[in-house]
């Protein structure tokens, strides 16, 4: 996990510290499977309802704040993106008690080329959850695994074009982050605006 530097621990009420400190835990989030950052719940809006999932952390830009996900095409969330681009994305920190509330507009990302060079360093494992034959949410008649009936390891080369076609980039463009911190002394907490020069706002918790 990252560890927070020692200019920034003398620092805690800094504004632009904290926001330095929590971009260096979404890159750990990024690279390490037991950051607490590496899943976050994605939020939606369905028929004027909200609709949540956790989905893994796969790359972060923080010049033009942005975070991605992958995930199936065939997937509600996608047909969701597409008609309602608004999103909220919610990481909590256990170890630091800290919540990232992000609202932001969220893109499909199916561009072939560079999804490729993705899709071809991902593992096998990785690979075969695109090619079930059955679309994420479809109902069944009773349980059974939506995968191909073979290894990961056995997969041909028709399965894994079958795979790729299936295969997209959600990217949220962060616009807000509420940040909090909970503690028993007094809760902190902050607004990163992003839509207005990175407007920031101390704000009551």
């Amino acid at each position: 996990m990252y560890k927070m530097p020692k200019d920034i621990q003398m620092n805690l009420l800094n504004p632009k510290s904290i926001l330095k400190n929590e971009w260096k835990n979404i890159e750990e989030g990024v690279k390490t499977a037991k950051h607490e950052f590496h899943s976050f719940i994605f939020t939606t809006i369905r028929e004027n309802k909200p609709e949540s999932r956790t989905v893994i952390l796969r790359s972060f830009n923080h010049k033009n704040p942005s975070i991605w996900f992958h995930t199936d095409n065939r997937s509600k969330k996608v047909l969701d993106i597409k008609d309602n681009e608004k999103i909220c994305a919610l990481f909590y920190d256990r170890s630091r008690k800290v919540q990232l509330r992000i609202n932001g507009t969220s893109t499909v990302e199916e561009e072939k080329k560079s999804n490729k060079t993705i899709w071809d360093a991902m593992t096998p494992e990785s690979k075969i959850c695109y090619m079930g034959p059955y679309a994420p949410s479809e109902t069944l008649l009773g349980y059974e695994p939506n995968l191909l009936k073979k290894s990961p390891h056995d997969i041909n080369k028709k399965d894994n074009l079958l795979g790729f076609s299936r295969f997209c980039r959600v990217k949220i463009i962060i616009e807000k982050i509420d940040w909090l911190q909970l503690d028993y002394k007094g809760h902190k907490r902050l607004e990163f605006n992003f839509k207005e020069k990175e407007k920031i706002t101390w704000i009551a918790s």
